[in-house]
């Protein structure tokens, strides 16, 4: 079947899990012998046509890099028109609300939907109140914002969610968020990965490496463990952040004030063969969050290679790791937990080879890439 994607952000435009997990699942239809297409926002450096592997991607203008606009829906329907002609379509897979423009277009032609939500405008609610700036000078946010997202999930949510034939979830904490235009069209499909070869046996290490990954925004915490490992100062303990986003320039002036250019370094952004090595340098996994995270990729790989997990315990990560079975869950914001976290790993050698142990077991149980392909691809069969 000739599959169409839509989505707003790809890996080429910033790192983050749920583009990753877009692609996997490309990669994976391609594998199973599908035609792919995506279409997404503008392109950073103004390219308009890409081909990678064997999946060919639309960078639409006009419109802003990473940004829903009603210019970039009508270039959506003009480009979709244009390929239905040549490749006829037989199923639009929506990233949340990637086909909001194509909707209308889409019932015409009789092609099913298929939306996959990470999140919703409603936990970007609660998000943004656990991270909103306290200055009185801000105050105006703490009613804007959440007006826009509440007038964004009416105006697109709800819109693509109803004429959605099929709704997956990559995790079941959405459920709840899921109440309106979904009843018996809701399928729970968890976030898959590639699972790499067995991780190196960490034991007798005179440092302790602390590893942060993803998209630097504020709401990902990275900030939170900057400030633990003032507590370990004086000890043989190193915190390595990968990434790039919007927070990272802060972030560099937080570890300079707290003179922790020596224990703190952020590498932006790796190729895969640097993340491998930093990765198998690795003791220890924090993803101190205080996002409402639907399945974060970032935990799953860790646990796949081998990393005991400390995390926060919000959104869909309780659903993944259990607390002190194959990872800890702290509080989150709470920088006295996580330190207190820290603490424990670093001082008990036997307990991070057994979260090791069973964290790597879990994704190789339930977690793998292949299992989120068919488990996808068997939706898209039963709406077509």
């Amino acid at each position: 079947m000739h599959i169409l994607v839509m989505i707003r952000i790809l890996p080429t435009h910033a790192l983050g899990g749920m583009q990753k997990q877009c692609m996997d699942l490309c990669d994976g239809f391609i594998e199973n012998g599908h035609t792919v297409t995506i279409l997404t926002t503008a392109h950073q450096d103004g390219t308009t046509t890409e081909n990678i592997g064997n999946i060919k991607i639309y960078y639409l203008s006009p419109s802003r890099t990473q940004r829903y606009s009603r210019s970039w829906n009508r270039a959506c329907r003009l480009k979709i028109s244009e390929i239905h002609s040549s490749a006829p379509i037989d199923i639009i897979h929506s990233q949340s609300m990637g086909a909001r423009g194509v909707l209308s277009w889409a019932k015409k032609q009789n092609i099913p939907v298929v939306s996959t939500w990470h999140g919703t405008s409603l936990t970007e609610i609660s998000t943004f109140f656990s991270s909103a700036r306290k200055s009185p000078r801000y105050w105006h946010w703490l009613f804007l914002m959440p007006a826009i997202l509440v007038r964004q999930y009416f105006s697109m949510d709800l819109p693509t969610r109803r004429a959605s034939a099929a709704i997956t979830l990559v995790s079941p904490t959405l459920e709840k968020n899921m109440r309106f235009f979904a009843k018996n069209k809701v399928y729970v499909i968890a976030n898959g990965i590639d699972i790499p070869e067995n991780p190196p046996l960490r034991i007798n290490r005179n440092t302790l490496h602390l590893l942060c990954l993803g998209r630097i925004e504020k709401e990902k915490g990275m900030h939170h463990a900057v400030k633990a490992m003032v507590e370990f100062n004086e000890e043989n303990i190193k915190l390595d952040i990968v990434g790039t986003g919007p927070y990272l320039d802060e972030l560099k002036v937080l570890i300079a004030k707290l003179k922790l250019e020596e224990k703190v370094l952020c590498h932006g952004r790796v190729d895969d063969d640097e993340l491998s090595k930093l990765f198998a340098v690795a003791d220890v996994y924090l993803m101190p969050t205080t996002r409402q995270e639907g399945l974060p990729l970032t935990i799953l790989e860790a646990m796949a290679n081998g990393l005991p997990v400390i995390a926060s315990d919000i959104g869909g990560i309780s659903q993944v790791i259990k607390d002190r079975g194959d990872g800890l869950l702290v509080k989150p914001g709470d920088v006295s937990e996580l330190i207190n976290a820290i603490k424990v790993l670093k001082n008990d050698e036997g307990m991070r080879l057994e979260l090791s142990n069973a964290a790597r077991k879990k994704i190789e149980d339930k977690y793998s890439k292949e299992r989120m392909v068919e488990e996808t691809l068997a939706v898209f069969s039963s709406v077509i």
